[in-house]
Parts: structure tokens; sequence; C-alpha cells
């Protein structure tokens, strides 16, 4: 079986991908050792390598995972490649990520051949009341409700950035629960498989009525600023200056307030991300801030941040960063050490 993950949606991939995971492991007695990764990074990735994975036979027969971050540098392999996942048998299961922003993988003979298999996944920016739908559910994943006030404010000020919304939904949520908590007539109730509830007795000590914690435009105002952009701004600000004591301070500031390390690690990927478009774009010619953020889905203020910050890097050196934040992700995955260490580590080497 073949899985073809592609976009530059990386939140929604990777989400889709550990799905993938889990249903293999639940359908394999949990067993992780039938699950194995190969880098598409050109410095790493061997293709005697990636075809033992593909094609050895597991013991007993077993199924197992095959995960390929597949890449375009790699593009002298691609015929190679193809000749091999064409022998894959029926008891693997391949899974192909590209994460490259490049309409050109897909016109490629791999691409095409890829997007002619069963199982595609695509994963586009989200957009209008697409992104309000994914907004809405991803607030119900962490116990609350969202009014459509909310959710304009929160879009007018992070755009598109699934992960940094993420983070901020998290936070509000946290926030949107503790404000029943300080009140002496609420209290929430909820099991670990239910959303908490907001129960409030009336005068005469009944249930008067139940919902769901909420999050509201007040709340966003009060919580939600640009300190979280602030503070990775200032993380990137200080990698161009070559000051990791500084890089740090910015992510303590982060882990302080609580946020998760794996939404921080988003996050930075994230105007990394953004910051190899806009470097892109601007070896081509000169862009307005109005203009850069409606090309690549950021918000005007992220985009005037952006244009400032990579006059400081080269566009190899924000590659080289990427690829030293997804070689994090990968070892999270593979549970060889806390996101932070590694995050710190990753910091210490640039």
């Amino acid at each position: 079986m073949i899985i073809f993950l592609y976009g530059s949606d990386i939140l929604r991939a990777r989400e889709k991908l550990d799905e993938l995971k889990r249903r293999f492991l639940e359908k394999n007695n949990g067993n992780s050792f039938l699950i194995s990764l190969i880098s598409g990074d050109p410095a790493e990735f061997n293709l005697a390598e990636f075809r033992n994975k593909v094609l050895s036979a597991g013991f007993f027969a077993e199924k197992k995972m095959v995960i390929f971050n597949y890449e375009l540098r790699i593009t002298n392999y691609e015929l190679e490649i193809i000749e091999i996942i064409k022998k894959i048998s029926k008891e693997t299961v391949l899974v192909i990520w590209n994460k490259d922003e490049n309409e050109k993988f897909l016109k490629s003979d791999l691409g095409k051949y890829l997007l002619k298999q069963k199982y595609v996944f695509e994963f586009n920016p989200l957009s209008g009341n697409a992104l309000v739908l994914w907004i809405r559910e991803r607030a119900k994943n962490y116990g609350c409700e969202i009014d459509n006030e909310a959710i304009a404010e929160i879009c007018d000020i992070l755009g598109s950035d699934l992960w940094k919304i993420d983070l901020e939904l998290s936070k509000l949520c946290a926030y949107a629960r503790s404000l029943c908590h300080s009140r002496p007539l609420c209290r929430i109730e909820a099991s670990e498989s239910e959303n908490p509830i907001i129960k409030v007795p009336d005068q005469l000590g009944g249930i008067k009525k139940e919902k769901q914690a909420s999050i509201t435009k007040k709340n966003v105002a009060e919580m939600l600023t640009k300190e979280v952009e602030d503070n990775i701004f200032k993380f990137i600000d200080a990698l161009a200056a070559k000051n990791k004591r500084l890089a740090l301070l910015a992510l303590e500031d982060e882990f302080r307030a609580g946020a998760p390390e794996l939404q921080i690690l988003g996050a930075v990927s994230g105007q990394v991300r953004t910051l190899i478009q806009t470097k892109s774009l601007l070896e081509r010619g000169a862009w307005r801030k109005e203009d850069l953020a409606k090309k690549i889905g950021v918000h005007p203020y992220v985009a005037q941040k952006s244009l400032a910050q990579v006059k400081n890097f080269q566009l190899n050196e924000l590659k080289n960063i990427y690829r030293q934040l997804l070689a994090v992700d990968i070892s999270i995955k593979n549970s060889t050490g806390s996101a932070k260490a590694l995050f710190f580590k990753m910091v210490a080497r640039i």
C-alpha cells in the first residue's frame, strides 16, 4: 500500500501521519519496531537503505510501515525510487510525505506516479469557511466553544498559520475554563472522554443551565496579543545575530507561559517557512507587505516583520535551520529526547 501526503500545511499533514501510525499500531499489537523512517535529506539519503527498508520482508511476514520524508533535492534518484516502490509487497505500508512548497514535484515522474495512487491526501493552507470550521473544531477538541467574533479576531491577528492558532487556542481554552473555577457558584465537570462543561447552580441550588466553556472576542483581546509573534521574532532575530543566549531567552518566555513544547516548535518552524517563502519571492522582485501577506497567507504584521528579518539571512541559512527543525521533529517522533532539550541543542549547533 502506498499513501501519499503533500502540501505546505505541515500541521494537518503531520496529524494525518500520526493518525496513520496510530491506526497501524492498533492493528499490529502496538509493535513500534514495525515502523521505520527514511530521511529525504540528501546528506543522509541512501538508495540501498531505501530499497532494503521498502522491499525487505519482515519477520513471519508481519506487516510493516515505512515513512519516507521526500525532498526535491534528491530528484537524481527519482526513477530508481519509482522502480523500487512499484515492487512493494502487500505487507508493506509506504507513506511518502512531501513537504516542499513547489508544484514542480507534482509534475515530475515521481509526483505524477504518486498522484495516481488510491490514497492521496492534499494539505494546502486553509482559508475562508474551511479555516473557520477548523478553528471551531479545534476549540471543541480543547473543551471549549468559540464564537464567530472571536474566530475573526484570531484570524485577523494570526492569519492562517495553524501552528500559531493551535498554540493560542490551547491557552485560550485553559483561560476560559479558569474563569469558571474563579466563580463560587460555578464548577467544571468532565470525564477524560468528555468536554469540560460549566454547570451554574441557580439560587435554589438546582442546575440552572449547562454550557461549555466559551472563548469570546473579549477573551481573545485579553489573552491573544502579538506577544507570541514577538517572542518568535525575537528568537529569529537572535539567531541572525548569532546571539544564542537571547534566542534561548525568547523561547523560555513561551515555555514559562505554559505553551506546549511541540506547539512552540511548530510556531518557530512556521515562521522559518515564511522567511524561506519571503526570501524566495524577493529574489524575483520587490514585494509590498500587503501583497506578500496575501500571497503566502499571513497577517500583514507578520509579512512586515518577515520582510525585515530576511535581510539578515541567506536562503541557504534559512533552509539549514528548517532542516534542523525537521530533524528535531523526527527525533521527537522517535522518542529520542524531550522537545525542549532537542530544541536547545539545535540552537547550540547553529
